[in-house]
C-alpha cells in the first residue's frame, strides 16, 4: 500500500507495482472532502500479453448495437448535453467526464460505487447527485423512456 497527503495545488502520484495477476482494491484513507467514503478504486492486473490485448480492445470503437432501444438511446445521447462531457469513440469527444466507449465492459461505475446494472444506470441518469452526493455530473432531467433508452445504449457499449 501507499499513502499521499492532499495539499492544495500540489500534484501527487502513487505508483503501484503489482507482483502477481489479480484484482486489488484500494480506498482513500484520509478525510479530504465530500464523497470521501466513495473514493475507491480497483486495479486489475493481467499478465503482459493479456494486458496488451486489453489495451488494443479499449482503443477500438464499441460494436454497434442493433437493438432498437439502444439505438434510441444513442440518438438521445447525441442530442443531449452528454456529448459535451463524455467520449464515445466514433460518436463524441467530450473531455470532462469519463469515457463511456466501453461502459458495458465495466462491473462498476461512479468511482466503483455502484454495480453496472440497468437499474443503477437508470437511477444514475435520472439523479446522479442522489446516487453519489457531490457527483459532478449534472441532473439533465431525463426520466422514464428517455433514461431507459439511454441506459440501454450505455449497456450496449462493449
Amino acid at each position: 500500500g501507499g499513502k499521499r497527503d492532499v495539499v492544495p495545488h500540489r500534484v501527487n502520484r502513487l505508483i503501484m507495482t503489482p507482483e502477481a495477476p489479480g484484482e486489488y482494491y484500494g480506498q482513500c484513507a484520509e478525510y479530504c472532502g465530500t464523497s470521501h467514503a466513495n473514493m475507491r478504486f480497483r486495479a486489475i492486473v493481467h499478465p503482459k500479453g493479456e494486458f496488451e490485448q486489453w489495451v488494443k480492445a479499449q482503443q477500438a470503437p464499441p460494436v454497434e448495437s442493433t437493438d432498437a432501444l439502444a439505438q434510441q438511446g444513442k440518438d438521445i445521447f447525441g442530442k443531449s448535453a452528454c456529448v459535451g462531457c463524455h467520449t464515445i469513440a466514433g460518436v463524441s469527444a467530450g473531455l470532462i467526464g469519463p469515457s463511456l466507449t466501453h461502459f458495458a465492459s465495466r462491473r462498476t461505475f461512479a468511482g466503483s460505487l455502484m454495480q453496472t446494472t440497468p437499474e443503477n444506470v437508470i437511477k444514475w441518469i435520472e439523479n446522479p447527485d442522489h446516487m453519489k452526493p457531490g457527483a459532478l455530473m449534472p441532473n439533465l432531467g431525463m426520466t422514464g423512456d428517455k433514461s431507459k433508452a439511454l441506459a440501454a445504449y450505455l449497456l450496449s457499449l462493449k
